[in-house]
């Protein structure tokens, strides 16, 4: 592969210290919790933080194997999806991989979540992101008939927890299903910009800097896309309620 920085093998091991430290406040306190008169598993808002760290462990699992001694690397995976050689040659910038993933899941995610006070469309969004990279790996998984990195978050706890998620804040929860549908429709969009990034790159529309500078623009793209959807619902049904 290229020559790497060592934040390029870092950043994950971050992460995953990070969602340690936000799994205990998550679970061990209230700071994340919209009322304590129910089940922080049965509070919307809870959940819009819990999918941080969730992603944060994905994000551990697809980039850390190679460091750790086993043999599968996501990026040489992406390039040979896309039809690129594997690395050295293969020209996708090693620098896009954290600055992709940092954008959406060490700011966009929680940004996503603290508006969630405000506008539950754009709290939800970022689940609509982890359901679609769930069947991604999920389905990519049963093709091939093998391991994909990142397969084992993605099936156990993006698809899971992304039905509970929509079960506790629409079947179960006082919010429309087209409120909670439009958000997984922005998150889900959002994997589609994503791959559209690769493919605008290959067809040579922008280079190394401005696949860089897509990166983070995708790292916020479901708010983007959850505040555009926004303006064609009453205010109202964006409000959030207090759990019972």
């Amino acid at each position: 592969m290229q020559t790497q920085h060592w934040f390029y093998t870092v950043w994950p091991f971050i992460g995953i210290g990070g969602a340690i430290v936000m799994f205990v406040m998550l679970l061990a306190t209230d700071t994340f919790r919209a009322s304590t008169t129910v089940s922080r598993w049965r509070d919307p808002e809870w959940l819009a933080w819990l999918a941080v760290p969730f992603y944060w462990v994905h994000q551990f699992e697809e980039y850390s194997l190679p460091t750790i001694g086993l043999p599968y690397s996501i990026q040489e995976m992406i390039c040979e999806k896309i039809g690129f050689p594997p690395y050295p040659d293969c020209p996708i910038p090693l620098a896009f991989y954290p600055v992709v993933n940092i954008a959406l899941m060490w700011f966009g995610a929680p940004l996503a979540a603290y508006i969630f006070r405000r506008n539950v469309l754009i709290g939800l969004s970022f689940w609509g992101l982890l359901f679609a990279n769930g069947f991604v790996h999920t389905f990519g998984g049963i093709a091939a008939g093998a391991y994909n990195t990142g397969l084992w978050s993605a099936l156990f706890l993006f698809i899971p927890f992304s039905l509970w998620v929509i079960y506790v804040s629409a079947i179960r929860g006082p919010y429309s299903g087209k409120v909670v549908g439009t958000a997984y429709a922005a998150g889900a969009l959002t994997h589609t910009f994503l791959f559209m990034g690769y493919g605008l790159y290959k067809a040579g529309l922008f280079g190394d800097a401005g696949l860089l500078a897509y990166a983070a623009l995708v790292g916020f793209m479901p708010i983007i896309l959850a505040a555009i959807a926004s303006k064609f619902f009453k205010p109202e049904s964006l409000r959030p309620v207090p759990p019972r």
